[in-house]
């Protein structure tokens, strides 16, 4: 794949004519069909309960991280898996883990791009939450889409039924006992995640959770099993809490984003896949998603055996 391939340059060029009512009705179209896979608990092979969605093995997985308004990277990646075919097929999936917007030169672009994808394939693309699509929740200084959406169109008022889009984003996925997905990280409390995130009950357990979720970072920790990050929000967790929920969710990996990376990186020893798909804000970086077939993720030991499955745009 080129970056001048024809896809590419074509659907980027379109991404400068949407117009503001081509983006209202497909935020509209997209929420509706969110609203429906919640109210209906389903999606083709797949379960949805609360923030949570449990997978089925796919014939075929694409994961993708933080795109940050990148679109040249997104359509690279999408031109790479020949997104029309791949998607078609509902035994494919198509995980994006969120932190689609901010940074980059084209968010507006980049959400109507995913919506775009959920409306036409909404069997075969999972969109989850990213702490940048949690910024209610979580002010921060860096968030600028509604500025780019008042540049873009010339007023910000459709940054309310974005807002309304990203409260119905899944926190977490789960690939049939091997894959657990996140953006950011791990809890490191609440004696009952898994429960809690399907039926949440306590709006401050809820708000601890989705923090953890969206904002942890893993780290090396010699004495203690989480301390507080240097972010504005969230926490460091060490192995152990790894470890935890790796045997709660009865999976071998857990693969998030949220930390650019040269498009991957692998931490607590083999147990977690760090991956990262945009590269427009972060050129000392690289931009690389996860592409893998139902035998390989059947096989998997580790977040090391998906490794090899990374491939760099």
């Amino acid at each position: 794949m080129h970056s001048d391939s024809k896809l590419c340059s074509d659907l980027i060029h379109f991404a400068d004519k949407i117009n503001p009512y081509e983006f209202a009705s497909i935020l509209v179209e997209t929420i509706d069909i969110l609203k429906k896979e919640r109210k209906n608990g389903k999606m083709y092979n797949g379960t949805i309960k609360g923030n949570c969605t449990w997978l089925k093995t796919p014939d075929n997985l694409v994961v993708v991280g933080d795109i940050h308004g990148d679109l040249e990277s997104l359509y690279k990646i999408l031109d790479e898996i020949n997104f029309e075919t791949f998607l078609a097929n509902k035994n494919n999936k198509m995980i994006f883990l969120g932190d689609y917007i901010d940074r980059g030169s084209n968010s507006v672009a980049v959400l109507y791009t995913i919506c775009m994808l959920k409306q036409t394939f909404s069997d075969s693309v999972i969109l989850m939450r990213g702490n940048h699509e949690a910024s209610e929740e979580f002010p921060f200084k860096s968030h600028d889409l509604p500025e780019k959406i008042n540049e873009y169109f010339g007023t910000d008022k459709m940054y309310s039924l974005v807002l309304s889009f990203f409260r119905l984003l899944t926190v977490m996925t789960l690939v049939e006992d091997k894959i657990l997905l996140v953006h950011g990280g791990l809890p490191v409390h609440v004696s009952e995640p898994i429960k809690e995130m399907c039926y949440p009950t306590n709006t401050n357990n809820t708000l601890l959770l989705l923090e953890d979720m969206l904002w942890n970072d893993p780290r090396m920790l010699d004495n203690t099993t989480w301390e507080r990050s240097r972010r504005p929000y969230g926490k460091h967790f060490g192995m152990t809490i790894t470890q935890k929920w790796l045997e709660i969710t009865r999976t071998k990996a857990l693969v998030r984003g949220h930390e650019p990376c040269k498009g991957y990186r692998i931490d607590h020893d083999g147990r977690i896949l760090t991956l990262f798909s945009c590269k427009e804000s972060y050129p000392k970086f690289e931009a690389g998603y996860l592409k893998i077939k139902n035998k390989d993720i059947s096989s998997i030991q580790n977040a090391d055996d998906l490794a090899c499955h990374i491939r760099l745009v």
